[in-house]
């Protein structure tokens, strides 16, 4: 059995912001996974339980895995995005500060063992129903890349490159960093999507020859970014399809009861879909991703291609 390294770090002890960092085995590669940068669902937090849970239960890892549960302790304990002490979404300010404010001076202490890992996964819940998948700069760095192609789930989407997330900071500075997005409810937990992703983890473990095994190569499909889809009209609003299903542009994919269809402008992929819910005029209700080799570059595409200058750390 793998006993792990506890290291537990205060930040702010009178709000109760301590991160708990749990180490599995002490040679490379190391793998950090980070959970919890918001409290709107546990489902990321049970998938990286279910690992500490493993990881104690086999025999020995070639290599370690760093497991940090709770990346934002006030904002999961409150169930919101942003830290209510300085009104600060953790994974907007990366790499931190060290002398900032109580979430910048969080993420810089989470950054500080980014730099040390081989391969960073942040395990997030997204906001509406969705496939278990991959958001990673895969088209701009072939290490992100590469891992990504490694874990074994459905689709690989590009991300956004917005700068200050932590998977942005971590590509451009050479780390292989990607963002695993799964199946959740708010304020709840969807079992069956942490065990999926806890499985796709231990399989690029075994990929990665950190574990007795043979790793099942992954066959997913790489997007593009995926775009929203937005109603035009107020009421009750009925989805028509799935999340995973594909689309051309044109084909209804739900409605609002008695006003109208909700059609796709986009082909693609159905990477995430409201369920029924009361609707307002311009509320997000879907996101599609192209696949790439179905697409031509738009602006929009050129534009996000771009690589960005790497900083000197």
């Amino acid at each position: 059995m793998v006993k792990a390294t506890v290291e537990a770090l205060d930040i702010d002890p009178k709000t109760g912001t301590t991160l708990g960092f749990y180490t599995f085995g002490e040679d490379r590669p190391n793998i950090l996974l980070i959970s919890a940068m918001s409290g709107w669902s546990a489902t990321d937090v049970y998938a990286n339980y279910l690992m500490m849970k493993h990881m104690r239960d086999v025999p020995r890892i070639d290599g370690s895995v760093t497991i940090l549960p709770v990346a934002s302790p006030l904002a999961f304990r409150l169930g919101v995005k942003v830290s209510p002490l300085d009104s600060k979404n953790i994974d907007t300010v990366f790499p931190g500060n060290e002398h900032g404010t109580v979430t910048e001076r969080t993420a810089w202490e989470i950054w500080r063992r980014v730099v040390q890992a081989d391969y960073v996964i942040h395990l997030q819940t997204g906001e509406q129903a969705c496939v278990s998948h991959v958001t990673a700069l895969h088209r701009d760095y072939i290490h992100v890349r590469n891992l990504a192609s490694q874990i074994a789930l459905p689709l690989v989407t590009q991300a956004s490159g917005k700068r200050g997330t932590l998977i942005t900071e971590a590509a451009h500075e050479g780390i292989s960093a990607i963002c695993i997005q799964m199946r959740g409810v708010r304020n709840g937990v969807e079992p069956q999507a942490a065990v999926e992703v806890r499985e796709a983890i231990l399989n690029f473990m075994r990929i990665k020859d950190m574990m007795p095994g043979e790793g099942i190569e992954a066959a997913s499909t790489f997007t593009g970014i995926t775009r929203q889809v937005n109603v035009g009209s107020e009421g009750f609003f009925v989805p028509s399809i799935r999340p995973g299903e594909e689309v051309i542009s044109g084909d209804v994919i739900g409605s609002v009861q008695d006003e109208n269809d909700v059609t796709t402008p986009y082909d693609g992929i159905v990477v995430s879909m409201s369920q029924m819910v009361y609707v307002f005029e311009g509320d997000m209700i879907s996101e599609i991703a192209a696949r790439l080799v179905e697409r031509s570059k738009t602006k929009d595409d050129d534009i996000n291609s771009i690589p960005q200058p790497r900083r000197k750390w």
